[in-house]
């Protein structure tokens, strides 16, 4: 989310500081590398959150939406392969 946040200008575009209405999120302007974005961060909870990114750039609007939640901790593969230093994520 901080990186979502703080996102940095892309060429000529530059990015709108977040606007927070309750649990919402808006972006009316984030620079993405197609172009400019309009973002709506929806935060439901600690572990979960929807994102709505609608792209106008040609004759059809592009929307893509996100849907996160948290379903647990990372586990450590080291126990399961016996001694890799290798982490799971």
């Amino acid at each position: 989310m901080k990186a979502t946040f703080s996102s940095p200008s892309v060429g000529n575009c530059v990015s709108a500081k977040p606007e927070k209405t309750d649990n919402k999120y808006t972006f009316s302007n984030r620079c993405d590398y197609m172009g400019p974005v309009s973002t709506v961060i929806t935060v439901h909870s600690d572990e979960s959150y929807t994102e709505v990114n609608e792209l106008n750039v040609g004759k059809l609007p592009r929307t893509e939406l996100v849907v996160a939640r948290r379903i647990g901790d990372c586990q450590d593969d080291t126990q399961k392969s016996g001694g890799s230093s290798v982490l799971a994520h």
